[in-house]
């Protein structure tokens, strides 16, 4: 974890987030320090140190394996973060075992790492 984060995730919204191919699944991040310039992504590292989401670092959203975007039919402030995430079919390939974080990068997906949290599934 960085010394200093600006931003904070204390839960989710479920609290497992379980996440099926193709299907578009609203969920809350609950913390601190969100705002319109942070990247959200799943890894499978504590660390947040591989992106799972965007395996091949791809600037096009429509390339991302993992897509979590804003929901836009959901308010979001500084303390809660409302997106919906939906894995492509070619998510993967993981096994039962594998652990999953949602974790936060400030401006883009090569900004600095800030938090993580588990409790996320793919199904």
């Amino acid at each position: 974890m960085p010394a200093n984060p600006k931003v904070k995730i204390e839960r989710l919204e479920p609290e497992t987030v379980v996440a099926p191919l193709l299907v578009r699944t609203p969920f809350k991040i609950i913390g601190s320090g969100f705002s319109n310039k942070t990247y959200v992504y799943v890894s499978t590292k504590e660390d947040g140190s591989d992106d799972v989401s965007n395996p091949n670092g791809s600037d096009k959203k429509e390339n991302y394996k993992i897509k979590i975007d804003p929901d836009d039919s959901a308010t979001s402030t500084d303390k809660v973060l409302s997106l919906i995430v939906k894995p492509e079919l070619d998510a993967g390939p993981f096994n039962e075992k594998t652990e999953f974080w949602i974790a936060i990068k400030l401006d883009d997906m090569n900004g600095k790492f800030e938090a993580s949290r588990k409790t996320f599934k793919l199904v």
